[in-house]
């Protein structure tokens, strides 16, 4: 079970090193094929993109699990008007979201990641390396 346990974290996390990979190349080429056509309006649509597609993803990954107000809850926190299986339900339907949403993290955390990238270029390396 823990072997099994472990392939699935390790798949987890090549998927997250490749889609980061593959939004930070994918950003930066965008940005360069910009700034080589002298465009930018192209920059700025790339940044805006990337940061609509950012707040989306994470928007809905909050409204999908309902702000996560059921986490770390118990059944003894809950309405005493409520069955047991009420309770139950209920609780088992917030770790059902949480599961069936990790997917949106594949791409919350590689956006993120790109953004972090970029400032760190934007404000510490041209500044103080490239002048």
């Amino acid at each position: 079970m823990e072997d099994n346990t472990n392939k699935k974290h390790t798949r987890t996390l090549i998927l997250l090193i490749v889609n980061t990979l593959l939004f930070f190349v994918v950003y930066r080429v965008l940005l360069y094929y910009a700034a080589m056509s002298d465009n930018t309006l192209g920059s700025f649509v790339v940044m805006v993109v990337y940061l609509f597609l950012l707040l989306g993803f994470v928007l809905a990954y909050l409204i999908y699990n309902r702000f996560f107000y059921r986490r770390g809850l118990t059944p003894e926190q809950l309405p005493d008007d409520w069955s047991a299986e009420q309770k139950t339900e209920f609780l088992a339907d917030g770790e059902r979201r949480m599961a069936r949403s990790k997917w949106m993290l594949l791409i919350i955390l590689p956006l993120i990641v790109t953004f972090l990238f970029d400032a760190v270029d934007l404000f510490i390396i041209d500044p103080f390396f490239r002048k």
